[in-house]
């Protein structure tokens, strides 16, 4: 499964800032509540409930390994990988990046493993992996009165509401409170990650024939509630 949380779907469609709506806060928020649920987190950030602190090069070149050692699925892993945008942008896309995201993507259905991403603008990702995300988050950012929040770096207590694209749903899935989230990272950390994109021959021969993704269920009713 693969999950996006971005500020915006295209240019100019928010009147709120696509910058410090919490993105990363909700994407934290989820991975902390699959924590609890006894997950094992991977993320190319500093969280305090991570098992490994890694690049998302390092993650995808871990999840090949163990499929090649053990061959089994890991379902309790979980990815968190932030600023997608900087490792594969829509912007001089070559067939070395699509079919990169393909193979990278069958691995993580091998695994059945969760991938979970942000960024600002979800079209300005590689055309082949907002195909191959199944579920698209947007936050909404408001002071603790439901008031909207229109600044970047508010240094006010918010909440964020967690709204689903895909499926598109009228009612937040979830709501997080900042301040509790924004203990588990570092919200002024930033990313120097990076990938390393192989050439088109080296990719092709690692690359399984496709067999197709298994669609998934999705669960409908709002979660309720401020974590």
């Amino acid at each position: 499964m693969i999950a996006a949380f971005y500020g915006t779907y295209d240019e100019d469609e928010s009147d709120l800032p696509i910058t410090g709506n919490g993105k990363t806060l909700a994407m934290t928020g989820l991975g902390y509540l699959d924590y609890l649920k006894d997950k094992e987190i991977w993320s190319n950030y500093y969280t305090d409930f991570s098992l490994e602190v890694i690049g998302f090069q390092e993650m995808i070149n871990r999840i090949k390994d163990s499929i090649k050692d053990e061959g089994k699925p890991n379902p309790k892993l979980v990815l968190l990988v932030t600023e997608m945008r900087k490792l594969l942008d829509a912007v001089g896309s070559s067939v070395e990046q699509i079919l990169f995201v393909d193979d990278f993507t069958e691995q993580i259905r091998k695994l059945e493993c969760a991938l979970y991403w942000d960024t600002q603008r979800f079209m300005s990702i590689n055309k082949r992996l907002r195909i191959h995300t199944n579920l698209q988050f947007i936050p909404y950012k408001t002071h603790m009165d439901n008031s909207p929040c229109y600044l970047p770096k508010c240094m006010k207590e918010h909440k964020i509401w967690v709204y689903s694209h895909k499926p598109q749903l009228s009612t937040p899935r979830i709501c997080f409170n900042s301040w509790k989230v924004g203990k588990h990272y570092n919200t002024k950390e930033f990313c120097f990650d990076k990938l390393i994109v192989p050439k088109k021959a080296k990719i092709a021969q690692n690359i399984a024939p496709s067999i197709g993704s298994p669609v998934g269920s999705t669960k409908e009713k709002q979660e309720e509630g401020i974590f």
